[in-house]
């Protein structure tokens, strides 16, 4: 556990810098994967890489010219930030001792981690599991008006991107967890209700 706060407390910094909203996503993001720890053991999958990429696969952004920030569906800017992101967890692992053994791994999810939007997704269950919870935070009570903004839409248009995201996704790459599952569908019913009244 240790480990995982010290890898939070590294990472903070660069979420500053980063783009807005970026802090609120990864303390979300973190909270979901913690409450999904024991099931992700449970099934032997390896909670320290997925840990590593949920909490690092951002961090980047803090290093892309800030006029490209409020860009982040950009394909260049997915490149950028994915790439810097990998060299900010490098620096990171070193100082935590993340376990080398899973280094190189941690390393290409996060470098990769957004090559979906190349048709070249990751085939890995770690970034099945943690892409499951980062295409959740759109629908989430805190990251809907965030994600939103930055496509410049209204709640409810954005309700019915997130709607249809989530019909591509299941065709292509259908949740892995039934948990992040449930989390997103319970998120988007909110959003379905508030936004009726």
């Amino acid at each position: 556990m240790l480990m995982y706060k010290e890898i939070v407390a590294l990472a903070e910094p660069y979420y500053i810098k980063g783009r807005p909203g970026d802090i609120e996503h990864i303390k979300w993001l973190k909270n979901k994967l913690l409450n999904l720890e024991i099931t992700i053991k449970k099934k032997k999958y390896d909670f320290e890489i997925i840990f590593a990429l949920t909490i690092l696969h951002d961090a980047g952004y803090s290093k892309v010219p800030q006029k490209l920030k409020l860009k982040p569906f950009d394909l260049k800017v997915r490149k950028l930030h994915s790439k810097e992101s990998a060299k900010i967890a490098r620096l990171i692992f070193d100082k935590v001792n993340f376990p080398k053994s899973k280094r190189k791994k941690a390393l290409r999810l996060i470098e990769h981690h957004d090559d979906w939007a190349f048709d070249k997704p990751p085939k890995d269950i770690e970034w099945r599991i943690f892409t499951d919870l980062d295409f959740a935070w759109e629908a989430s009570k805190e990251g809907f008006d965030i994600v939103r903004k930055f496509l410049n839409q209204t709640r409810t248009d954005f309700l019915n991107t997130v709607k249809n995201d989530y019909k591509k996704k299941q065709k292509k790459y259908p949740f892995f967890l039934e948990e992040s599952k449930q989390l997103f569908l319970q998120d988007l019913s909110y959003w379905g209700r508030k936004l009726q009244k």
